[in-house]
């Protein structure tokens, strides 16, 4: 095992007898070690193999948590060998009060590049089982998982790992606290007995994540490949991708395509035919050029007579330079419990994002090496601490983390935190402020400069506050967390979701408060859009939750614009990679709102609210009783409109708008920090641009339409 170990892998292909007998098989990019269980680790760049799966496992329980069977011994042996492919056969044991009901054997094929398992299950006197039999996948790592195309569960950014193809499909669930994925098998009857059969393919893959699916039933496949993460290109890249086209056939691949260019609103940018050439049994690799001198989101499909190959997403985005990211209002979170990768940073800085908020897994991990440990007291060393956040810094992120987790770190490390998350829908304002005055006084000691926030409140909540108060926490928080959820409806409008404390007009209730207790700054941790994907339902939400992708986009700009004009100090978009139907991106690939929120940025570097525009030429701020707060009028842009485009009272979308509601333009006033007006402008669709507002015409011509 020593040996084996720290050879090459120039060393391997010729030693694949001497491991087989102890139950170890190499290919190009992974081995296998099936001597006690189905373990796989991945070859990295030095050489060396990092474990990732750890095994695989069945169970069985009933609805009370107790056990009815669970896998408890595993057994391979290799049965023939045949070049560099081996043929592994293998059986599981179980434990539990009905283990001696179930049988469950299999066969392997390891192949070079991916590793083929057939199981064959049989569980004696069909019966339907309560929960159903589950696979698991045990990992080696916390922030592992497999990696599918066709199922929520990816690392989301991890340059080494697993794909994973089921037959039948079964989509996965991943369990933070077991470190393991999860997935429910079907069972038929056969004969008085319940049959499983199951097909899995396994490709380990780094640097790069497997094009083409091992379970593809076509001759010739074809995928799409882009120089940066998440399908993106800025001003000044190449406008071209790179097509992979793979022939399966004995025979050399020479056919034709048609390409489909379309933007966010299905609308055809070019169509074109494409040759699709390939040699026998290989793969072929061609430039595609793509539109130039367009920017926003795009989607390509490429179809093969009847069939249609692909479709891929990809942006065009402005340049990344922005004067004033630093302390903007433009912020974001990626998924806690999502891996973290530099490419994922590189999707903050090309969105323009100053601000991150820090929840969970957030350091990064690279593939092979380890994480810096905390020192005495569980704290970290700020070497320790620099390399930790220092691709975080190069992209001048301000970081939001808990209070708790902050206190591992030395002294201005951060320069805000926030103390809990939507502790108002779970806890007593009593008990609460209690533990937030502990908090408050333990992050002083630890650091004075420190900005402590409160919890980040489920809506705005004003009630809960108040009683926050009156125990004595108002001066425990330099700062007010709110969430600003409103999906489906666009931020402006009055009858959002189910309880009104979720409206973003809301805020202004909380000018009396702070005439009261004292003034503080607000930040939104949290505004987010669900949006549909073919695949699922997302969330357990009904579907007048879900908004569609084009007005999710176009929502998200104004949510920022409510925000601008209310005079909150950030907003952390939820999310900015996939999760659950939130998210700017899905599967590696932008959706519209990535595009809309990179180009708002552009747009609004450093603009500050100026007012309404209730009149041709001028400009009215509309403020509060006390002239400090800023009031928002949005809502009266399209009355009733959006109602009876996205109804809250149905599962089902009305497609026609009553032709009676006749909504008007309405423009809301910002000023660059060279004083260039800016106008944002509603009627059923809404525009950005730049404006000389005296001249009354459009005059850079830089615009955004987000829907």
């Amino acid at each position: 095992m020593t040996v084996s170990r720290i050879l090459l892998p120039l060393l391997v292909l010729p030693l694949l007898s001497l491991f087989a007998e102890n139950g170890i098989y190499r290919g190009k990019t992974y081995q296998l070690d099936y001597s006690r269980s189905i373990q796989i680790s991945i070859l990295q760049k030095n050489g060396t193999f990092a474990p990732f799966l750890k095994g695989i496992g069945f169970e069985s329980e009933q609805s009370t948590g107790k056990n009815v069977f669970r896998s408890a011994d595993f057994q391979a042996r290799l049965l023939t060998k045949n070049g560099n492919t081996q043929q592994i056969e293998f059986e599981y044991r179980f434990s539990g009060p009905q283990a001696e009901r179930i049988q469950l054997k299999g066969m392997m094929e390891a192949n070079p590049e991916w590793l083929r398992l057939h199981f064959n299950g049989t569980f004696r006197e069909h019966r339907k089982q309560e929960g159903g039999m589950r696979i698991l996948f045990f990992y080696a790592g916390a922030e592992q998982r497999l990696f599918s195309s066709r199922a929520d569960n990816g690392p989301e950014g991890a340059s080494c790992g697993i794909k994973a193809e089921f037959k039948p499909q079964l989509s996965l669930t991943f369990q933070r606290s077991r470190k393991s994925s999860a997935g429910i098998l079907s069972w038929k009857p056969e004969n008085g007995d319940s049959r499983l059969s199951l097909d899995l393919a396994l490709t380990p893959y780094c640097g790069g994540k497997p094009l083409f699916d091992v379970f593809s039933e076509h001759e010739t496949d074809a995928a799409l490949r882009f120089r940066r993460y998440c399908n993106i290109l800025l001003e000044g890249d190449a406008p071209e991708a790179e097509l992979l086209i793979r022939n399966r056939s004995p025979e050399p691949l020479d056919t034709r395509g048609e390409l489909e260019i379309t933007d966010a609103w299905n609308r055809r940018i070019e169509q074109r035919i494409l040759p699709l050439r390939a040699d026998a049994a290989s793969i072929s690799r061609q430039t595609l050029p793509l539109p130039d001198g367009r920017l926003g989101y795009f989607e390509l499909t490429l179809r093969c007579g009847k069939r249609e190959m692909f479709r891929t997403s990809y942006c065009i985005l402005p340049s990344c330079e922005r004067k004033h990211r630093e302390h903007s209002i433009f912020g974001g979170m990626l998924y806690p419990w999502n891996r973290v990768s530099e490419e994922k940073l590189d999707l903050l800085e090309w969105l323009g994002i100053g601000t991150l908020r820090l929840r969970g897994a957030y350091r990064i991990l690279h593939d092979g090496t380890h994480l810096p440990s905390p020192g005495k007291n569980g704290i970290y060393s700020r070497r320790s601490t620099e390399e930790i956040f220092r691709e975080y810094r190069k992209r001048n992120l301000s970081l939001i983390p808990q209070t708790s987790e902050s206190w591992k770190y030395p002294p201005g490390t951060f320069q805000l935190t926030e103390a809990a998350n939507e502790a108002n829908a779970t806890r007593l304002p009593a008990d609460f402020a209690e533990e937030l005055k502990i908090d408050y006084a333990k992050t002083k000691l630890h650091d004075p400069h420190l900005m402590v926030g409160g919890t980040g409140l489920a809506g705005v909540d004003t009630f809960w506050l108040d009683e926050l108060q009156e125990n004595g926490a108002w001066n425990a928080m330099d700062a007010l967390f709110i969430h600003l959820h409103c999906f489906p409806r666009a931020p402006e409008v009055n009858n959002t979701m189910t309880r009104e404390f979720w409206l973003h007009d809301r805020v202004v209730l909380l000018r009396s408060l702070m005439d009261r207790f004292g003034e503080k700054p607000v930040f939104d941790s949290e505004n987010g859009y669900l949006t549909l994907h073919p695949e699922r339902r997302v969330e357990r939400y009904p579907l007048r939750s879900v908004s569609d992708r084009t007005m999710a986009a176009a929502f998200l700009v104004r949510a920022y614009l409510q925000a601008l004009a209310y005079g909150l100090s950030c907003k952390m978009w939820f999310t900015i990679d996939g999760y659950g139907g939130f998210g700017l991106t899905e599967y590696e690939q932008p959706r519209p709102a990535f595009a809309a929120y990179a180009a708002m940025t552009r747009i609004l570097d450093g603009a500050e609210y100026a007012g309404e525009l209730l009149s041709p030429g001028r400009i009215s701020p509309v403020l509060d009783h006390d002239m400090e707060f800023r009031r928002s009028w949005f809502g009266q842009a399209t009355p009733g409109l959006e109602k009876e485009l996205l109804s809250a009272d149905r599962e089902s979308v009305e497609t026609s708008v009553n032709p009676a509601l006749k909504p008007y333009t309405y423009i809301r006033a910002f000023r660059t920090p060279e004083n260039q007006p800016i106008l944002g402008c509603v009627v059923n669709r809404f525009v950005l641009y730049y404006a000389n507002v005296k001249k009354g015409y459009r005059e850079n011509g830089e615009c955004i339409r987000t829907t």
